[in-house]
């Protein structure tokens, strides 16, 4: 393990995948595993953010005034129809002539735009299809419109609304590497110096890193949907779904 060489991804063809990974240093060097995955994260977490921002909101006060249904959702798929690569690539010259450099804004950018559409599709799905009953039962009591829909409308469409932001966070999570061709680090890196070097260990361990950490995101979220989602709301859901 010692002739390991992880400064840079500089690493010798013949050391095998399982040596690669049980090396410390592969973990722990400045440009170890450990480090890119922090450098992941850091965008990720900033893109589901921004994401989240825009099109709960959007979604919801959309949804709950009955309004722009199709204006929206067809601008908001022409977001979801635009290749990601070819967005961050377009936006890499306009980034370079504000003096912003290569990263991250135009990967940060593109993957925003990815993160959107399931996360506003879902929003404006759950507000728009809430149990009519309950609504009109809250209007009856007094609520005020923002009462309804933060209080019932929201409420009663949590879940979908995370499954929504689970399935963004996911995409976002998997495509991030592209970043890697982009000028940037993060674990993409690997996949990318694999193949200019010719390196099998570094290509299938960066596949599997990427791969590794997108699933390990969809499990997460979805335990914390269990977590998050109210009691009385997930017996709402199962009830519903008996009735289906």
């Amino acid at each position: 393990m010692s002739g390991i060489q992880v400064q840079g991804s500089a690493v010798s063809r013949d050391v095998g995948l399982w040596e690669w990974f049980s090396n410390p240093e592969t973990w722990t060097s400045e440009r170890g595993i450990l480090p890119s995955l922090l450098d992941t994260l850091t965008l990720c977490a900033g893109v589901m953010v921004v994401a989240i921002m825009i099109a709960v909101p959007l979604g919801a006060s959309l949804a709950h005034k009955r309004k722009g249904e199709i204006t929206a959702t067809g601008v908001v798929n022409i977001g979801r129809a635009l290749p990601t690569f070819a967005v961050a690539g377009l936006l890499v010259p306009i980034s370079l002539r504000q003096g912003w450099g290569f990263e991250p804004w135009p990967i940060f950018i593109a993957l925003t735009l990815l993160a959107i559409p399931p996360i506003y599709l879902n929003t404006y799905t759950a507000v728009r299809q809430s149990n009519s009953g309950a609504v009109e039962a809250a209007r009856a009591m007094g609520f005020s419109e923002r009462d309804v829909l933060f209080r019932v409308e929201l409420a009663l469409g949590a879940g979908l609304i995370l499954a929504g932001i689970r399935i963004a966070a996911v995409q976002v999570v998997a495509t991030e590497p592209i970043r890697a061709y982009l000028g940037g680090d993060g674990l993409g890196r690997y996949v990318r110096d694999g193949l200019g070097q010719n390196n099998q260990t570094l290509l299938i361990g960066g596949a599997i890193l990427v791969a590794g950490l997108a699933t390990a995101t969809g499990l997460l979220m979805g335990l914390g949907e269990r977590l998050v989602l109210p009691e009385g709301v997930r017996r709402l859901r199962v009830s519903q779904s008996r009735t289906v």
